[in-house]
């Protein structure tokens, strides 16, 4: 018998779990460590556990209560771990949980998120919750799309289209302001080593290639330097400045809410229905807030008619920096 069993078998002994409840948890550990191919349980994740219970669901044909007994003895095998079941596994078993309720982040958590962020990722996440565009739309933004004078944001797609024009929190600007200033520092650094290209959008790039050096156009969030290996030697020796990879921040906001004692998956998805819900609670109207998160066409008057979400003040204080 591997270790982990050996080990998790003590366990329900020690515990004095019921016999038959016992014998079905090995069964389903047994199960989850063949599919696994690995007695190892530091060596396996949330991606493997999801995989188990998918094809326990496939091809054992095992029903709910079937995966969440499955589910439960996975749990009770990481117990039997030094530090015991890993906060991943936490969260993959609070969304699994027979009546658990939607992935929203009430204020109170957000606030206790954003107060375990910093830098990037602490904006990041207040500009998704203050304004709910979505966080792809908000690793794009460029300098240009900051209007510090009219405290407003430009929201674009991928070929530099317009998509919406939305109020800036109220109490981001400040945070804003001091993070720009930054980034145009670093910015006339890079020109001067004759770096300093950002990546354009294809229709952009096409018709005006010498944008990629203006201020303008560089990205809020900018991150990845990567050498261009097309054109003249000279190119080569260029670096290209990209946005900061959504995925990366996703890992933050979720490292924040293990932190915060929030033990559901976070992500800019989340609070961006998080920003959605409490608007609606705030008396704005589903037509008004579709069209205020892009998911309905634009109408005139909508841009005096946006709105936004006050950031928690406890997370207002958070250094940015660009790392």
């Amino acid at each position: 018998m591997p270790d982990a069993l050996s080990r998790m078998r003590r366990a329900l002994r020690t515990e004095d779990v019921d016999q038959a409840h016992a014998k079905s948890l090995l069964f389903w550990a047994r199960a989850f460590l063949s599919f696994c191919s690995n007695d190892a349980l530091e060596r396996l994740n949330r991606n493997d556990v999801e995989a188990f219970l998918t094809h326990a669901s496939e091809e054992r044909f095992a029903g709910p209560p079937a995966r969440n007994r499955a589910l439960e003895a996975i749990e009770w095998l990481f117990r039997t771990l030094p530090d015991g079941p890993p906060a991943w596994l936490k969260i993959l078993i609070e969304e699994h949980r027979p009546g658990s309720r939607p992935n929203i982040l009430t204020q109170s958590e957000v606030r206790q998120l954003l107060a375990r962020l910093n830098g990037t990722g602490w904006l990041a996440a207040a500009l998704v919750y203050g304004t709910g565009i979505r966080l792809l739309e908000c690793v794009r933004l460029r300098v240009r799309d900051i209007d510090l004078e009219h405290d407003r944001l430009t929201v674009r797609d991928g070929e530099d289209r317009i998509s919406r024009t939305l109020p800036l929190p109220e109490n981001i600007q400040d945070r804003l302001t001091s993070h720009l200033e930054d980034l145009r520092m670093a910015h006339i650094r890079a020109l001067v080593e004759d770096h300093g290209h950002a990546t354009l959008p294809p229709p952009v790039a096409a018709r005006a290639p010498n944008l990629a050096r203006k201020w303008g156009w560089q990205y809020l969030f900018p991150e990845r330097l990567e050498r261009d290996h097309v054109g003249t030697p000279e190119d080569a020796r260029k670096q290209i400045v990209h946005h900061i990879d959504p995925q990366t921040l996703h890992r933050r906001f979720e490292r924040a809410a293990v932190d915060a004692n929030i033990y559901r998956r976070v992500t800019g998805h989340v609070l961006r229905n998080s920003f959605a819900l409490h608007m609606i609670q705030n008396g704005v109207s589903v037509r008004r807030l579709e069209r205020i998160l892009g998911t309905r066409p634009a109408e005139a008057g909508d841009e005096a008619n946006a709105r936004s979400l006050p950031i928690p003040a406890d997370g207002a204080n958070a250094p940015i920096s660009r790392h």
